[in-house]
């Protein structure tokens, strides 16, 4: 059994953002500078642990051919599974399907091995954000420096987005995922198209 995000008829009671209809805000120019994608459920999982572990770079790449993000701030990716390095002792591991069996095989690996494994799915929701302002529209909000040069794609940071904390990694130069907990979803949505609206926006559900 795998369990795949962009199925959404077994997940949307949990997914805030479910019943939000497509919609499109044109500016004046009739550009649209940003681009707001719900791509609903992801399967996230937060570990915590001794990463210079080598059993946990080699679990890692065995299962999902990611290579180990060494520094902070960093995340490395693979057939669009994704590996963040936010934290000291901290990660997050988020994919678009997974096998119960390799949950049940890494948490009784890692678990082995003083590491801490917890399923985080249910708690957050994610937004993919893209377009030509995407970078000025984040920074109307956060106190991270968004310049092209600073904030480059492999890059991952926890912050905070007016007021709810955000999780932020950028996939190409005007691309980034956004993941929140699921109560501030709909604020962070709403807070993105205010935000947006002299730029124009669209949001796709």
């Amino acid at each position: 059994m795998e369990y795949n995000f962009f199925n959404l008829k077994s997940n949307f009671s949990t997914n805030a953002l479910y019943f939000k209809k497509n919609e499109r805000k044109i500016s004046l120019d009739k550009n649209i500078g940003l681009t707001i994608f719900n791509p609903g459920i992801l399967n996230i999982f937060n570990i915590r642990g001794n990463f210079k572990n080598p059993y946990y770079s080699s679990l890692m790449k065995s299962n999902f051919k990611i290579k180990l993000p060494k520094k902070i701030g960093n995340f490395e990716s693979k057939n669009r599974n994704y590996l963040l390095n936010i934290g000291p002792d901290e990660m997050l591991l988020i994919t678009e399907t997974i096998k119960k069996e390799i949950i049940k095989k890494l948490e009784k690996n890692l678990t082995k091995n003083k590491f801490s494994f917890t399923e985080v799915s249910d708690n957050y929701q994610a937004l993919v954000l893209s377009g030509k302002d995407v970078r000025w529209i984040l920074s109307k909000g956060s106190p991270i420096n968004f310049d092209e040069k600073n904030f480059t794609p492999g890059k991952c940071i926890q912050t905070h987005l007016s007021h709810s904390n955000v999780i932020l990694f950028c996939n190409e130069v005007n691309s980034f995922t956004l993941i929140c907990v699921s109560s501030f979803s709909e604020y962070v949505l709403e807070w993105l198209k205010q935000s947006s609206i002299e730029h124009g926006y669209n949001y796709i559900n």
